[in-house]
């Protein structure tokens, strides 16, 4: 930390010089814009305006694991925020680590595989974290885990095809989630980021959770979509509804949050909780009798709970950013 002291130019201007290592570092001269950026304690931040992303290299070595334990490390360097990463054999790449590396590639946005050779794998990062800021991509996933939600019903009520669809879609869920995760601890290392990602380092502890719901919620609908069939076969007329009061609770949650309309979220948790109730009340008598399919219909009505649970976590989020926003 360095201290500096205000001079005085002119009859009344305050100046103070900059340090001349961050003046180099940030490639700065005479005439050179910089920006002064008011922080809610009362500090003021410098930007340079200089959104060269600095290069994080990471290295992998693969010691002949299992492939999900090497998919797991790589998936772990890529949300640090690794903007190259080195994936080094024992002394060889085996095939079983080269097909786990091209599907990370494949799994994640932005790292593309650069250079293979026999003994290394070399992936690079593509991505410009500007191009998807971080409330766009929340409306993405979002539209994602929705559609995926809403075909789940569509199984329950008998379109048994959309199955496979659904769990398919979830990669594409986790791919948008993982990104914001990523994006999040980027810019927690550099805060030049958040002019980029339209986001302070609040609104991204924020988002990093709201993903972090909606990702389960993808979950969870895929756990429908797999018994949602059999489950729509079992006598009674409560579950079809209680999932769309699911889902509406989730469309309202997100609608909030996008709007930031704090009371309507504080409504959407009330709902959520009458909902919950009524599950966990249907869900006992239901099992007190004897009945068809007991294991799909609890795993049915357990992913409609923590869908109202995960949906009203969203609204507590709005509430909060609503709160801190209002404290500034």
């Amino acid at each position: 930390m360095e201290s500096r002291k205000l001079q005085k130019t002119g009859g009344s201007t305050l100046i103070v010089s900059l340090p001349k290592k961050w003046i180099k570092k940030n490639s700065l001269k005479t005439g050179s814009e910089v920006r002064l950026i008011k922080q809610p304690d009362g500090t003021m931040t410098i930007d340079p305006g200089n959104y060269n992303i600095k290069k994080k290299i990471s290295t992998v070595t693969c010691n002949n694991e299992e492939s999900q334990h090497l998919f797991r490390d790589l998936i772990g360097v890529y949300l640090a925020g690794a903007t190259e990463i080195k994936v080094v054999g024992n002394p060889r790449l085996t095939v079983k680590e080269r097909k786990t590396i091209r599907k990370f590639s494949a799994s994640v946005i932005g790292l593309e595989i650069i250079e293979e050779e026999a003994t290394i794998a070399i992936l690079n990062d593509m991505s410009n974290p500007g191009a998807l800021p971080l409330r766009t991509a929340i409306k993405r996933l979002y539209k994602i885990v929705n559609a995926m939600y809403s075909d789940s019903i569509l199984i329950l009520e008998g379109a048994k095809e959309l199955a496979a669809d659904v769990v398919d879609r979830d990669k594409e869920a986790d791919k948008l989630q993982w990104f914001i995760e990523r994006q999040f601890n980027m810019m927690l290392e550099d805060s030049s980021l958040s002019r980029q990602l339209q986001a302070t380092s609040f609104e991204g502890v924020i988002y990093s959770n709201v993903a972090r719901y909606l990702e389960r919620i993808a979950d969870h609908a895929c756990r429908l979509a797999e018994i949602g069939y059999v489950a729509g076969l079992i006598p009674g007329r409560k579950m079809l509804p209680l999932a769309k009061d699911a889902e509406y609770i989730m469309k309202e949650a997100m609608k909030s949050f996008i709007n930031n309309e704090p009371r309507k979220a504080t409504n959407n948790i009330d709902k959520g909780k009458k909902t919950m109730q009524k599950a966990r009340t249907y869900f006992e008598n239901k099992y007190k009798k004897e009945m068809e399919h007991p294991l799909e219909f609890s795993i049915a009505v357990d992913a409609i709970m923590r869908t109202i649970a995960y949906s009203t976590d969203i609204s507590e989020a709005t509430i909060n950013y609503s709160a801190k926003k209002d404290n500034k």
